[in-house]
């Protein structure tokens, strides 16, 4: 090992002053323009200074090797790390195109850096005082000991700058080709290598190798005799001793006018191996050898060797290297463990190689002055102030940039804003352009698509003609989706791609692929029919292309060629590229993507490759010269095309922002500013408009008291001195914006108090620029406040006029008048015969409010008529029950302001607690809508629609026919309607008049809002109320027999709902506290593949689950026979807080397990772990009263191995469970296990079987019953599931069970395939089974699931519904029956069904093929009493099994002892038994010691110390065996 004592080197490089590199941070870095918008967003990658002084590096070496995968890279940023940890100013280059090799080299400088800074600072705190800087290896003079205060000073200062440099340090690319010219690579290389102290460059691949297999262009050998360094070899010695010599002098010899300088051996085997290869190589360069330096005539060095150390290797993946926030290419790391990684290599080096000799090898690089002679690079001294703002994605999806790149757009007057696809929440404002490069999205495309408000920015950007200029990874994120291989680990999902959705700037779809595309290639830029490209036509530039997707249509499941792409989405988008490929033969063609002014490929194009064509544009944005670099060229495309510098409006009143979208593109490109409740459309909000105006409470999360009471504490904090401060004005974002036209209201007294808060900032910032312009700000305040619907044309008008877009306004004011004398038209022909129903809003819930204004106008329009008789124009008014039932409306609306129906459903309690409100005739009756807010609380467009909405559903005048579609789908979550009616009792005689009535039945206000269905979601069967002489018709639906069921969550308050999941299970179970059967959900896989251990009740509806399905009457209006849910009728989902006993970690997060009732105890077993990849046992329970969770620790030696998808059903006249088949892991299995619940301890019935006995082959993904034949009689049928080497299955076999007196005759094995005819259920995996009634009566019935032979995702889902009569003799043939079900809780699977009674089926949950499904607040009810018709098997009603002797045994079941005592365990043994214990030879003697202390202890567990599992003791199972339970009753009810 070499000594760390000598380390002292020159470090006083005077790189204090040097000008930071690109992407770096300096304190004296020109000042950003509109810092003041700014703040919120990562600081802005610096411009950079003028350098002084120049100054070449004072060491460079060039590392290199005989190959790719020698272990330069290793060396390279071992070197590196060691150098900047001596505190050396270290700047990496890389040959090549290649980005992750120097993403590596800089974390490497970076981790050196910081390791140096610590341990200056330990020194610093071990002595006491400040240490002085670390000086040459010569001798420290007198004179140097006392230097002044000052220069120690100024010394610290170069260090810490030193420090910061190399924290920020930059990797350069270096490739003599691509780069356009050997003189464009040596100036990027002198420019970056001034004020370094150490240049190191790697190499890409062999040394020599080049372009081709005779020239040495674009070879490492070549870029080191240009740039005049030392080339230190890498050779591979695992496999060789003295031939690493031969090798040496083979690389020297081809070109001896390169310096080979020195040779490092890496993956030797130990001392004598080394000391082999060292002696070789130093013999080749003695007295005459030819091995030598031809630059000094030395010998070339050995300078180390490296061990054969599996752990400093760097881990790989497609495109190269892992990224170095990454441990294994999979599990990001974090930034500390990252730099370890880089300081462990830099610690092998120091010890393996001789640092020194390469120190003075690199102070032989000859060095020439800087002559930027490249036409890109040239202007690189003269700096400038940034002209405009570009946006760069920087984060671990994209991070490929070649730093010239950036460097040059800084030169050409760029600001470079950072912003993170991943996490940034919205673009930077004020942007001017984007760049984005490549990198890794795939590897990130989930949390790119969960950043749903940014990738709606960038799509805004573009439609507002922005520039975006991307490359490869960049291109796929702006596509519709990318296809990636499917995420969960399921086997059935190998090799079968999932999309993401990304941008959609381009209709295309990227997919990954296993194959590589990789080439250099000439590009020049083309510009034809309507495209017009961000670059000059006919200018060449340089690139490369590297990647592993390609272009598809956005169909993935289509059989589509690979590469082929949709040619009718694809022919409006010219390409922008002309490229010929490097490769021998290959011709020109046309490649990337353009619209409007965003240009994207796959290919990374090099800068400073960049050459004119022939049309030259005539003059630079910031110099009125012609621009001369592609950095300029892009700056001038980007101010030009820039949203930001063409708007000049701003709108603090949403319906004014709805006009201005209407009113089309030219509109909203001058719209610079809205406020936050602009929030329609949603582009609004979006890049690059800003948010100028916000609300000091956010309205949308708060109730109707909350609002109120919060509007009463603003207006009391009113200021006669200034601003009232009801509404927060952004007026910096005034002042970057500058506006010319403002957009304000004034509108009623309840809900608006904001209109002096906009007027005085809008003055102030007239005042202050007045002030400092010595002139007017000139801002046109214009006032859109209409109160009638006749006064929104006239806004429409006046906005249109404002922003210079007449002729559009003309045309959207005829469109929607036209729309509005149609509806009129039908509303004359309906007058005779069908009078104006009344119709009364509500606008506010707490106090009651009606909007007044252009309300009253939107019901006449409609066909209706206000019931409180206000007319347009009025203003709206609090008003009391006394008139609302005096009016005596027909039809009740609920749109409180800002309100979605989501929303108002939730404060729907504030009319039902209420006895006036179940006084309104239209509540009787069920006339009640919910309406979102958008359609009628703000006098924009959408106002026509509100008028269309009720149109439809109050006089049945539907839209136009080519509307239809688009408005129902849209309408489908905005309208909402109560679906039944109270029945009314008469509290006098027969005389009585209608207000003498009175509720029948109480209502449960917390179930009102559950009544409510959507009055648009069926679009062939609207719910529609037609006026019939002035009384309202209801067409009813008839209930079928597959009904989805609202369900409620508990009524503590905080209370939540199960997530939505899949492969979860639910079975019925009979809590003791509890009258009725509930249902028990347990784990599943969550949407974002969580496994999941929370456990859930739900109970049962307070009638019973019978409650369920309707009660049928007669509508008097038109004799038709309709099904209404009776009160009271809603099962309610409650989450359990569970216990479980001392010291055990249960229950197991899982899925694909499998979970049966087992009296008081749930039995849970196997299933997939966290990881989705290790298959579990973790047999446990949970009983079902005291909710307490425990391992189900079992005697014996022998258990069920570790399964995903088995199948488990519950012997209740054995007391035992039986659990068949399931997947490994590895092979599907077919093995059958019985738990013996008397003793608890499983038994392998398979084991025992004959080998010529008829057995299932081995399958998992499949379900089991338990048929209860009769009292003595069960049989467990199996039924479909995914046959190893076959596939899915529609096999049904039958095990039969004889409960005999004796252990032997418990299990008499009887397994058949189960024969059927007729239609036959198809094959399937994944479905949902249950068993309903016993004896004869017993039905099989299946649901859903899926058949990967259909392909995959949701088309492979089976909406189907079966059921099989369970008939008599095993002999006679069976028949399985399709049942008329039909709707969505048929497209699952991996869902899970229970029985609650002999007619009645509930499931939830499941996978669509996609997601979760999301059920909602609801479940799935299938009723066997109303399905199509049945017809039951015929034949004699005979057992499948054949009669056996004995009689059916008296079953008990175990009442368990749940006290949360502590077990016993070994260290409470006295010390002599456990000494004892330890020196027995027997087996098992510590185990059974510590049953024996269990005992004597009275304890009922004690902690096995094999398993460290709780173990029962023979105290429990003693008393276990002597209770008896009187659960006969209980378990019937099952």
């Amino acid at each position: 090992m070499r000594s760390n004592s000598s380390n002292n080197c020159n470090k006083e490089s005077g790189r204090s002053n040097s000008p930071p590199c690109n992407g770096s941070t300096t304190t004296n870095s020109t000042p950003k323009p509109n810092d003041s918008v700014e703040h919120c967003y990562h600081e802005s990658i610096p411009t950079p200074t003028p350098p002084t002084p120049l100054r070449s590096p004072q060491v460079a070496l060039l590392i290199s090797g005989t190959s790719s995968g020698v272990g330069k890279t290793t060396i390279t940023i071992g070197l590196m790390a060691a150098f900047a940890a001596r505190g050396y100013n270290v700047q990496p280059f890389k040959c090549g195109p290649d980005f992750l090799d120097g993403m590596h080299h800089e974390a490497a400088v970076e981790a050196g850096s910081a390791e140096y800074q610590r341990n200056k600072i330990k020194k610093r705190d071990a002595t006491g005082e400040e240490r002085k800087e670390m000086k040459d290896e010569v001798e420290i003079d007198a004179d140097a000991e006392s230097s002044s205060l000052e220069d120690e000073k100024q010394a610290e200062i170069g260090r810490s700058n030193q420090t910061y440099k190399n924290k920020n340090v930059c990797c350069v690319n270096l490739d003599s080709w691509m780069m356009g010219s050997t003189d464009a690579m040596i100036s990027s290389y002198q420019r970056h290598s001034i004020g370094a102290d150490i240049c190191i460059i790697e190499g890409c691949m062999g040394l020599h190798d080049s372009k081709d297999g005779t020239s040495e262009i674009g070879s490492t050998a070549h870029i080191a005799k240009l740039l005049n360094v030392p080339v230190v070899l890498i050779i591979d010695g695992s496999m060789m001793a003295r031939s690493t010599a031969a090798m040496a002098l083979g690389y020297t010899l081809l070109d001896e006018n390169m310096r080979m300088g020195a040779v490092i051996v890496n993956k030797v085997g130990g001392r004598v191996h080394r000391q082999w290869i060292k002696e070789s190589i130093e013999k080749e360069g003695e007295g005459d050898g030819r091995l030598k330096d031809v630059g000094t005539g030395r010998p070339v060095m050995f300078a180390g060797a490296l061990p054969n150390d599996m752990a400093a290797s760097m881990p790989e993946r497609h495109l190269g290297l892992t990224m170095p926030s990454e441990s294994d290419g999979k599990a990001p790391e974090s930034r500390t463990s990252s730099s370890e990684r880089y300081l462990k290599l830099a610690a092998l080096v120091e010890e393996n190689l001789d640092l020194e000799a390469l120190l003075e090898l690199g102070r032989t690089s000859i060095h020439i002055t800087p002559q930027f002679t490249s036409p890109e690079l040239s202007i690189s001294l003269s700096y400038s102030t940034p002209s405009c703002r570009i946006g760069i994605a920087q984060d671990a999806a994209f991070c490929f940039y070649y730093r010239d790149n950036l460097h040059l757009l800084q030169l050409a007057g760029a600001q470079l804003i950072p912003f993170s696809p991943l996490t940034t929440p919205h673009l930077p404002s004020q942007l001017d352009g984007i760049y984005m490069g490549g990198g890794y999205p795939e590897l990130h495309a989930a949390a790119l698509e969960r950043n749903v408000s940014l990738r709606s920015d960038i799509k805004s950007f573009s439609e507002a003609g922005g520039v975006i200029y991307a490359e490869c990874g960049g291109m796929m994120y702006l596509a519709d989706k990318i296809y990636i291989p499917h995420q969960d680990k399921d086997k059935d999902k190998k090799g079968q791609l999932e999309s993401r959705n990304m941008c959609g700037v381009f209709p295309i779809a990227i997919r990954m692929t296993p194959h590589a595309k990789m080439y250099y290639a000439e590009v020049e830029f083309a510009a034809y029919g309507d495209g017009v490209s961000i670059f000059p036509k006919g200018g060449k530039c340089r690139g490369q292309r590297f990647h592993f997707s390609e272009v598809v249509e956005d169909n993935i499941n289509k059989a589509i060629p690979s590469g082929k792409t949709n040619e009718k989405e694809l022919e409006r988008l010219p390409p922008p590229l002309l490229v010929t490929p490097l490769l021998p033969g290959a011709e020109p063609e046309y490649e990337g993507f353009s619209v409007r002014n965003t240009v994207a490929s796959y290919f990374h194009l090099h800068f400073s490759s960049y050459r004119e064509g022939k049309d030259k544009p005539s003059s630079s944005f910031r110099t009125h010269t012609a621009p001369t670099t592609i950095a300029e060229h892009f700056l001038q495309a980007a101010v030009t095309h820039s949203p930001h510098r063409k708007s000049y409006a701003v709108s603090f009143v949403s319906a004014a922002t709805e006009i201005i979208f209407a009113l089309g593109t030219k509109a909203e490109m001058a719209l610079a500013g809205v406020t936050s409740v602009c929030d329609y459309p949603l582009e609004a909000q979006y890049a690059p408009r800003q948010i100028v105006c916000r609300s000091p409470m956010d309205a949308s999360s708060m109730t109707s008291e909350e609002v109120e009471e919060a509007m009463k504490v603003l207006k009391s904090k009113r200021n006669s001195d200034g601003p009232p401060g009801h509404w927060l004005v952004d007026a910096k974002a005034l002042a970057t914006i500058q506006p010319k036209i403002a957009f304000v209201q004034n509108t009623c007294d309840i809900c608006d108090a904001s209109a002096d808060d906009v007027l005085y900032a809008l003055d102030r910032m007239e005042e202050e620029k007045k002030d400092s312009t010595n002139r007017s700000g000139n801002i046109d305040i214009i006032q859109v406040a209409p109160t009638t619907l006749e006064g929104t044309f006239e806004a429409i008008e006046t906005i249109a006029s404002a922003l210079n877009v007449t002729d559009q306004g003309e045309e959207v004011i005829l469109s929607y008048r036209s729309r509005l004398q149609r509806i009129e038209s039908e509303v004359n022909k309906l007058h005779k015969t069908q009078p104006r129903p009344t119709v009364l809003s509500l606008e506010g819930l707490a106090p009651l409010c009606t909007g007044g204004h252009w309300l009253p106008d939107l019901k006449y329009a409609s066909g209706c008529k206000d019931a409180l008789g206000d007319k347009g124009g009025c203003a709206a008014r609090i008003i009391t029950w006394e008139e609302i039932l005096t009016a005596d409306p027909d039809i009740l609306v609920l749109s409180p302001c800002s309100a979605s129906p989501a929303r108002t459903l939730s404060e729907i309690h504030l009319l039902a607690s209420t006895s006036e409100f179940w006084k309104m005739r239209c509540v009787q009756r069920g006339h009640v809508y919910i309406f979102d807010h958008g359609c009628f609380s703000r006098s924009g467009p959408r106002l026509i629609e509100g008028v269309e909405m009720m149109a439809a559903l109050f006089r049945n005048i539907l839209p136009m026919e080519q509307d239809r579609s688009r408005l129902y789908e849209k309408w489908s979550k905005d309208a909402l309607k109560y679906e039944c009616r109270t029945e009314m009792k008469k509290d006098c005689n027969e005389n009585c008049n209608d207000n003498d009535v009175s509720p029948a039945t109480s209502h449960c206000t917390t179930e009102l809002a559950s009544r409510f269905r959507s009055c648009f979601k069926d679009r062939s069967n609207i719910n529609i109320d037609v006026i019939e002489n002035s009384s309202f018709v209801r067409d009813k639906k008839v209930v079928g027999a597959l009904e989805f069921c609202h369900v409620t969550r508990c009524t503590i308050p905080g209370s939540e709902l199960p997530f939505d999941r899949s492969a979860h299970c639910i079975i019925p179970v009979h809590r003791r506290k509890h009258k009725q059967l509930s249902l028990l959900l347990f784990g599943g896989e969550s949407q974002n593949t969580t496994r999941l251990d929370d456990t859930w009740e739900l109970h049962a509806p307070a009638h019973g689950w019978s409650a369920l399905r309707g009660v049928c009457s007669v509508d008097k209006g038109t004799d038709k026979e309709a099904c209404i849910p009776k009160l009271g009728t809603i099962p309610t989902w409650e989450k359990l807080t569970c216990g479980k006993v001392a010291g055990e970690d249960v229950p197991t997060p899982r899925s694909n397990h499998a979970m049966v009732a087992c009296g008081e105890h749930i039995l849970v077993f196997g299933g997939w772990s966290v990881d989705n990849m290790t298959p579990l046992s973790h047999c446990e329970l949970l009983h079902s009263d005291t909710l307490c969770w425990t391992h189900c620790s079992t005697r014996g030696s022998i258990e069920p191995g570790p399964r995903g998808n088995p199948s488990l059903v519950y012997r209740r006249g054995s007391k035992s469970a039986v659990l068949f088949g399931g997947w490994n892991g590895i092979h599907a299995l077919n093995d059958l296990w019985y738990l013996d619940m008397d003793v608890w301890q499983w038994h392998n019935i398979s084991q025992e079987r004959p080998k010529s006995d008829l057995w299932p082959t081995p399958r998992t993904d499949h379900t089991a019953v338990l048929w209860e034949a009769s009292e003595e009689k069960e049989i467990m049928l199996v039924f479909g599931g995914n046959i190893e080497g076959v596939g899915p299955s529609s096999e049904l076999w039958a095990l039969g069970f004889s409960t005999g007196d004796g252990k032997s005759s418990r299990y008499i094995l009887d397994w058949h395939q189960v024969k059927v005819t007729g239609p036959n259920p198809q094959a399937r995996t994944s479905h949902t089974a249950a068993i309903v009634g016993k004896a004869n009566s017993a039905k099989m019935i299946i649901v859903g699931g899926t058949n990967s032979e259909r392909g995959t995702g949701p088309g492979s889902m089976l909406c189907d519904a079966w059921v099989l009569h369970l008939a008599a003799d095993k002999h006679v043939t069976q028949t399985w029956i399709k049942l008329d079900w039909s709707g969505s809780g048929l497209d699952r699977c991996r869902h899970s069904m229970s029985a609650v009674d002999e007619n009645t089926l509930i499931w939830w949950g499941g996978y669509d093929g996609a997601i979760a499904v999301d059920d909602g607040i609801g479940i799935w009810r299938g009723d066997l009493r109303i399905a199509g018709e049945i017809q039951p098997s015929t034949g004699t009603e005979q057992e499948l099994i054949s009669d056996q002797s004995g009689e059916s045994e008296k079953h008990t079941i175990l009442q368990e002892r749940w006290a949360a005592e502590v077990p016993v365990r070994e260290e409470d043994l006295p010390r002599e038994v456990a000494e004892k214990a330890s020196r027995s030879r027997l087996p098992g003697a510590l185990y059974k010691a510590i049953h024996r202390h269990a005992v004597a202890l009275n304890r009922d567990t004690y902690i096995d110390p094999a398993s460290g599992y709780s173990v029962f003791s023979s105290v429990y199972l003693k008393e276990a065996h002597a209770v008896e339970m009187d659960a006969d009753t209980v378990l019937t009810d099952m």
